[in-house]
């Protein structure tokens, strides 16, 4: 048995029926390209090579992937290819594998590595159609918050500007060899492209960074530098909100109106 490695933050599946039910939750279809990073020991790709999807799985580990492909490759379903995830984009992994996108990203995910990868899966709509991937609960919460939450934050709202996130369910610390020391959550995100154009979103983004920036602040006085106070508190006004709400009171939609409300050049000084 090849050991698992702490620096790689590894942490593998070792109970079938939850390998089942992960696989269940991502409500693939026979025709998907399924994208799997860190697949590790096959928890995974298994029962998804066995309900007929494509695997492209990257595996950082190289004596695990020589490993998996032995067993595995041969079934011209599953392509494991040795690296490091993060050293290209999800399209250029595809397109590596001479696979056409988009693919739903299925993963138990490494978790040092989580938050970066969950973040570019939803900046690459073209890429990635859908992500069901583990992840620490703390994490999986970040992702998904909504305000007046725990652990609603800038990453919250980032999220919420490309995509909708939802936890699915969570898993025990006895579902993985080695058992790690918190608890575990699925995490679905579904990219919604397109739902504000580029220049807009990115002004809402840099409003809400410089926001929670100084979350102690009022959003008033934490915006200083994007637009005149007063402009800012009447922004607010017409959005019912009191001149002392703070970053974590306004919802990514929020953000979306109060960067209509903020003079362009202004909010590219945030």
């Amino acid at each position: 048995m090849i050991p698992a490695r702490k620096r790689w933050g590894q942490h593998f599946l070792v109970r079938p029926e939850i390998a089942e039910r992960i696989v269940d939750a991502a409500r693939l279809r026979p025709s998907d390209v399924v994208l799997e990073i860190g697949p590790g020991e096959g928890a995974l790709t298994r029962p998804l090579a066995a309900r007929g999807m494509r695997v492209l799985a990257i595996e950082i580990d190289a004596a695990r992937a020589a490993e998996l492909a032995r067993e595995l490759g041969g079934n011209g379903r599953v392509l494991v290819i040795p690296g490091d995830a993060r050293d290209r984009t999800y399209g250029e992994w595809l397109e590596r594998a001479g696979w056409e996108g988009p693919a739903v990203l299925v993963s138990n995910l490494p978790y040092n590595a989580a938050t970066p990868l969950v973040t570019r899966a939803v900046e690459e709509p073209k890429a990635i159609s859908r992500a069901v991937v583990t992840v620490q609960r703390e994490v999986a919460r970040r992702f998904a918050a909504r305000p007046g939450e725990e652990g609603y934050g800038f990453l919250s709202v980032r999220t919420a500007a490309f995509a909708s996130a939802r936890l699915l369910f969570d898993l025990p610390p006895s579902a993985f060899r080695p058992r790690p020391r918190v608890v575990s959550s699925v995490l679905e995100l579904t990219p919604r492209p397109g739902e504000a154009a580029a220049a807009l979103r990115d002004r809402a983004l840099a409003l809400a960074s410089l926001g929670f920036r100084s979350r102690r602040k009022t959003l008033a006085n934490a915006l200083a530098g994007a637009a005149p106070k007063d402009a800012l508190e009447a922004a607010l006004a017409a959005m019912d909100k009191t001149p002392k709400a703070r970053a974590e009171e306004l919802s990514w939609p929020d953000y979306v109106v109060l960067a209509r409300r903020v003079p362009e050049a202004a909010a590219g000084r945030a």
